[in-house]
């Protein structure tokens, strides 16, 4: 059997032996038979299950079955057939399952390895350069994929593999103020490379004591961080080249990596991920959907990913759905209880419809993730999952095209340039996306290493959000082919200069076209204001910066002492404060040309096909649409005309929309 990722009239699917399948599929730490005979009666077909021995981060097991991995080449594939036998007994007879296989080093590890790092779950960038974990993991993976392919290869069209905290990827070694790093390989191959054989490797302590948020790209200390990042990705790569030797690309193949909106951006060291995104033995990339108040009835649902940077680069994003209902309030085997559910139904239906606006706007894959189980386990709530998956399935049969025309960027390599506790990372780009889905406008969302991958005619608008450091031939393509183009930069746009690696503050003026200058102020944090509201950074920031205003450089938003804190000259747009507001992108958006669907701060998605539409803010609700003519809204029924370019509504604040115009 062979699977692979196909699109038809803009749609994605997942063809296996030639039958295109939506892709939509079930997860859980807790498959059990009814689960997965809920999720059988619903229509589904795709299943994911996890083959782990090992505790998760609140302790519990990840997966109840136990693990197959027992000792170097020893393997007890009992475990691994007795949740295949669960599966395929209970879920549909034409079902297909995705094996998540967790590489992480088992507990008998560090006896049997006494000089090898112990613990990968937590150390995973020291995991990576050490040769023994490598290979003996990559043994593994490539052993139980060997056994599942003779076994259930007619049942399987897929592989993922997940280590480090979270099955994430993540690395906490830097978190531990007990774990020495002083000898650890990592160490040792940074010493190495900075030449300094008596230098001791970067405490967070250290990176944040120093007064300025940035850190050079020059330093030994960014040094040590790039390495770190970069081991992990070739790692993810070493593992999935080592799983195709097997697989000969005939499955496919993902896994969890490489978020840009995360609360420890800089630490976790996943900030390599854009080989992963390039390795051409990857298929798939997953991520949960943005978590915090994008999760609540009052916010506005966004992706941890610079999303379409996946589709980009030829991959499958998958977007995970696993808030948790009102019915995860119980307690987990030891006890632990969950503390960020919904306590009632309309908030997660609401919310649930609102991401599959964001999934589809995006031609991506989920799955409906029932984290420890029964969060779905009354008709309510089976009934809500048959409909959205009726309805994802249908839409999906139809034409979908991108109707962005505003493009966003972000670069993960210049976030280790920016001190983490500061919070300047989030304030850059987490809460300008979030400020951007209220713009009234669809975005992309790409790496800024991508852009000369993009046609410079598609967009309208050009968002750089944290281009702190920009190689020179990025800077030579926005120059030339985005000529003419407005174009928004954030804080700090190329202020590291590529020829030493070093911070220059007079970069900023010249690649802003403005003349930039440090800016002192009385106050600890100084504030700008538009329209009313006042908006910067979330914690005090140093240096900060301010325009200086001429006859072509025109203020936009101003500090309190009347200092220019962002301003306008001729395509460019400069704001040396984070977390611009979203009338503020909307207005930036509007003056561009872009078409605003909503002028009052509703969340949307939009493509040729549809219009998802919520809105926490009115119940009075206005969207501008490009073509009159009747409109269904296919999550609540009922039908709206659209005269002069206008489809007006009164809905429950926070209820979700999902409107098709007829034919």
């Amino acid at each position: 059997m062979t699977s692979r990722v196909v699109y038809e009239n803009g749609c994605p699917f997942i063809e296996i032996d030639e039958v295109k399948y939506p892709p939509a599929a079930f997860r859980s730490f807790r498959p059990k038979p009814d689960n997965i005979s809920l999720m059988k009666r619903c229509g589904m077909k795709l299943n994911q299950l996890l083959v782990s021995g090992l505790p998760c981060s609140n302790g519990n097991a990840y997966s109840l079955f136990g693990g197959v991995w027992k000792g170097d080449g020893v393997y007890d594939f009992s475990a691994f057939d007795r949740q295949m036998h669960m599966f395929q007994h209970f879920s549909a007879q034409d079902a297909y399952f995705n094996v998540m296989i967790h590489l992480d080093t088992p507990h008998w590890w560090k006896d049997t390895h006494p000089d090898s790092e112990p613990d990968s779950y937590h150390h995973i960038t020291e995991s990576a350069v050490d040769e023994e974990y490598r290979r003996s993991a990559a043994d593994y993976l490539k052993a139980i994929i060997s056994y599942a392919e003779e076994k259930y290869g007619d049942r399987i069209f897929g592989y993922s593999i997940a280590s480090g905290f979270s099955n994430e990827w993540f690395d906490q070694s830097m978190y531990e103020k007990d774990y020495d790093r002083s000898n650890t390989r990592l160490t040792a191959k940074w010493l190495e490379l900075i030449g300094k054989p008596d230098a001791q490797p970067p405490t967070i302590d250290q990176l944040e004591s120093r007064e300025s948020v940035f850190l050079d790209p020059s330093s030994d200390e960014y040094k040590y961080l790039d390495l770190a990042c970069d081991g992990t990705g070739k790692l993810i790569c070493f593992f999935a080249s080592e799983a195709q030797k097997v697989l000969n690309h005939r499955k496919l193949f993902g896994l969890f990596f490489g978020y840009c909106n995360m609360v420890l951006q800089v630490y976790w060291n996943t900030n390599g991920y854009e080989q992963v995104r390039r390795c051409p033995d990857i298929d798939m990339l997953y991520s949960p959907a943005a978590y915090g108040v994008n999760r609540f009835i009052d916010g506005v649902s966004s992706y941890q990913y610079s999303v379409d940077s996946i589709a980009l680069n030829g991959k499958l994003y998958l977007h995970e759905d696993d808030h948790r209902t009102e019915y995860a309030e119980f307690p987990l085997e030891n006890g632990v209880m969950a503390d960020d559910s919904y306590t009632n139904f309309f908030d997660w239906r609401e919310v649930f419809r609102r991401e599959m606006g964001n999934t589809m706007e995006k031609r991506a894959a989920f799955w409906w993730f029932d984290f420890f189980g029964g969060y779905y386990n009354t008709p309510e709530y089976e009934s809500e999952l048959a409909f959205e998956f009726k309805v994802f399935n249908e839409l999906n049969a139809g034409k979908r095209e991108n109707v962005s025309e505003i493009a966003v960027f972000v670069d993960p390599k210049s976030f280790m340039t920016l001190k983490e506790r500061s919070g300047i990372c989030r304030d850059l780009t987490k809460f300008n996306i979030d400020a951007l889905h209220r713009c009234g406008a669809p975005f992309d969302y790409f790496d800024l290493s991508d852009i000369k991958k993009l046609d410079p005619d598609k967009y309208k608008l050009w968002i750089f959000t944290n281009a702190i450091i920009m190689p020179s031939e990025i800077r030579e393509y926005i120059e030339t082919k985005l000529k003419g183009k407005r174009k928004v930069w954030l804080y700090a746009p190329d202020v590291c200069d590529p020829a030493d690696g070093r911070v220059k503050y007079d970069r900023i003026s010249a690649v802003t076209n403005m003349d930039v200058t440090e800016y002192r102020s009385d106050e600890e944090n100084p504030r700008a204001e538009y329209l009313g509201e006042k908006f910067g950074f979330e914690n005090p920031v140093i240096p900060m910066f301010r325009v200086n205003i001429s006859d072509r450089v025109k203020p936009v938003a101003l500090y309190s002492d009347g200092s220019a804190a962002a301003a306008i000259r001729g395509d460019d747009i400069y704001s040396a404060v984070g977390r611009l507001p979203w009338k503020l992108w909307r207005d930036i958006a509007k003056d561009a040309g872009v078409h605003i669907y909503d002028e009052d701060g509703g969340g949307l998605s939009v493509t040729s096909q549809f219009i998802s539409h919520y809105t926490t803010l009115t119940e009075d609700r206005v969207l501008h649409v490009k073509e009159d003519g009747i409109y269904k809204d296919i999550w609540n029924g009922g039908e709206y005309e659209a005269k002069d370019g206008v489809l007006s509504y009164h809905a429950e604040k926070g209820k979700t929309m999902l409107f098709v115009k007829k034919d």
